[in-house]
């Protein structure tokens, strides 16, 4: 009878991170360079809310069930890319009020929505939550914005009360200088989490 290892948290290798997360690492880097022709096209929008908006909608994209990329290093490669570009836009004049108005609720899009695909991977219900990371993180607001801007459609109340509680559209806001209060895409956030948390429970309760 052959013993199998088991190989704990502890143990187990680092890992890699996703392809994507790289791809979005190199595009943060030519964010925060200090060219010219970066200035022009971000003017004065914070470099913070543009690094967040690019590592929240690629750190909460549904992971597939397989894979040997760890999700968890992409994760902290986006707080190194915060840290610099919080440092960035303190040499540019932005104010620690205004920064830490987009950090914290940065961090916890990125912890909350990247927990909610790693642990839905995991479940029977992993297409559900696809379909509600598509419902109410980009599809809404993307959504929102075609009809307002390409159909010339006015939108109707639901339609903009879904958009605003995207988290990524609430980072959208923050790179234009506007944006209200968190809590509605907070709220979104916590709900993916909390529906992936109780599926990862069900599938744990029902092998065993």
């Amino acid at each position: 009878m052959e013993i199998q290892e088991q190989t704990g948290p502890l143990s187990a290798p680092a890992g890699r991170p996703p392809l994507l997360c790289l791809l979005c690492l190199v595009a943060s880097v030519a964010l925060l360079l200090p060219l010219e022709a970066v200035e022009e096209a971000l003017g004065s929008a914070p470099r913070l809310a543009w690094c967040a908006l690019f590592w929240v909608a690629t750190l909460s994209l549904p992971q597939a069930e397989r894979g040997s990329a760890r999700w968890s290093v992409g994760l902290g490669l986006c707080l190194c890319v915060f840290g610099l570009a919080a440092h960035l836009d303190l040499s540019r004049g932005v104010t620690v009020p205004a920064l830490w108005a987009i950090a914290w609720p940065t961090l916890l899009f990125a912890v909350l929505l990247a927990g909610a695909a790693s642990r839905a991977r995991k479940t029977q219900t992993a297409a559900r939550h696809a379909l509600l990371w598509f419902l109410l993180v980009p599809g809404a607001p993307l959504f929102a914005h075609a009809l307002a801007s390409w159909g010339g459609v006015p939108l109707p109340g639901w339609l903009e009360f879904v958009a605003a509680a995207s988290p990524l559209d609430w980072l959208a806001g923050r790179v234009s200088g506007a944006g209200p209060e968190p809590w509605l895409p907070l709220g979104v956030a916590v709900l993916l989490f909390s529906s992936s948390a109780t599926s990862l429970e069900s599938n744990e309760e029902a092998s065993e």
